[in-house]
């Protein structure tokens, strides 16, 4: 055990002189979400009032009826109505996006609106630009209020005529049901993300690098098992994959809470991250790093040099970021099927977790599939640094 420290601390200590390394697994993972949060909020704020004052041009068809409606909404900003003679302009001007929706009344809307029947209306618009029907239709809305309650009056009915029954909901899912089914895959995305990248670097460096420096001959030559020293780099690359995700959780938490201001937000943060939550997550992440290692060691010293491992490792990334992003999906939960899936089951796991559902059969499951997966990974990795052909190719 003393040799496998004297291999790790010698390692750790290559590893913080390189400056590039330290810029990439720390200050980068620190300052990027606090930089990719401030400018995802501020674009869309400065979109959404760009949207909200955009003037729209609405085309519109009377087909022979009034034009009261018309005359109305076009009281409101910012919306420009223009007279068509026929629906087909209005399409043609929509396809050609000469204009931004289009309107046309039924040929008989005056007659059935006043019969107290129901009179028919058509709208124009591109699903593409969801945000300009989405304006117009709250306009629209407001014209159905208006006509509804001109429509009740004509016949002296009350307000409440056209609601006979109202429903008062009740929402009994607790905010950390909520945040952890509709945003609990982001953690465990980032966890997962970060902790592949984290450990790429330091697995490269440590032994195509070191092949490449010609320092690996120089190790293996002094008195140490190469178990010892295999076990030593592999705890060094393990555990600057926990740092990168640790350091991400921190800055992605941290500019949660500058964007909370003590709000519902803030709240709603401290509630989910606790310490148990952190303690769990780290218990599936060990092995889950461990693995990744495990993957990255054995190319790395089948590599011939830094550049050839750094090729075949990155298209790995694919592997790590789609089974993670099946968090994202809805009704995908943890069971004892989903357990067995590696990457997912962490996703899955953690959701569960931070909803407050997690059963304890899928989670057991989930760590001994883990553990077992993280194993197999030093196994391959010894089998491999075990053959002189490949460390020094």
């Amino acid at each position: 055990m003393k040799k496998i420290i004297l291999i790790a601390k010698k390692e750790f200590l290559d590893m913080f002189r390189d400056k590039r390394t330290l810029m990439r697994m720390i200050m980068i993972p620190l300052l990027v979400f606090p930089l990719i949060i401030y400018l995802i909020t501020t674009v869309q704020e400065s979109q959404s009032e760009k949207e909200a004052l955009k003037e729209l041009t609405i085309g519109y068809y009377l087909n022979g009826q009034s034009s009261d409606m018309i005359d109305r909404m076009d009281t409101a900003a910012p919306f420009n109505f223009l007279a068509y003679e026929d629906t087909a302009a209005i399409t043609a001007d929509i396809k050609a996006q000469n204009i931004n929706l289009g309107i046309w009344f039924g040929q008989d809307f005056d007659q059935k609106y006043s019969a107290g029947e129901q009179a028919t209306c058509g709208i124009f618009y591109r699903a593409a630009n969801s945000e300009e029907y989405e304006r117009f239709d709250n306009l629209i809305d407001l014209q159905k209020e208006y006509l509804v309650q001109e429509r009740l009056a004509l016949n002296e009915l009350p307000a409440d005529y056209v609601q006979p029954v109202s429903f008062i909901m009740n929402d009994k899912s607790t905010v950390e049901e909520v945040i952890g089914k509709y945003a609990g895959g982001i953690l465990p995305y980032i966890f997962m993300a970060f902790c592949f990248m984290g450990c790429m670097l330091p697995a490269i460096d440590l032994f195509a690098g070191e092949k490449e420096r010609g320092t690996i001959e120089t190790l293996l030559v002094t008195p140490v098992n190469r178990v010892h020293v295999l076990v030593g780099k592999m705890i060094v690359v393990t555990s600057f994959g926990l740092l990168s995700a640790t350091i991400a959780l921190v800055g992605l938490v941290g500019s949660l809470y500058l964007m909370g201001d003590g709000g519902a937000l803030t709240d709603a943060i401290a509630k989910i991250v606790t310490p148990q939550l952190v303690i769990t997550l780290y218990l599936l992440l060990i092995p889950v790093a461990i693995f990744f290692a495990g993957i990255m060691i054995p190319v790395s010293v089948y590599a011939r040099s830094f550049k050839e491992a750094q090729s075949i490792l990155t298209p790995l990334n694919i592997a790590v970021i789609v089974p993670a992003t099946l968090g994202f999906l809805p009704g995908l939960e943890l069971t004892y099927t989903t357990a067995w899936i590696p990457i997912v089951n962490v996703v899955m796991a953690t959701k569960a977790i931070i909803a407050g559902n997690a059963e304890m059969g899928p989670m057991i499951i989930t760590f001994v599939s883990l553990l077992v997966l993280s194993a197999l990974a030093v196994f391959v990795s010894f089998k491999q640094f075990g053959k002189e052909s490949n460390v020094l190719r």
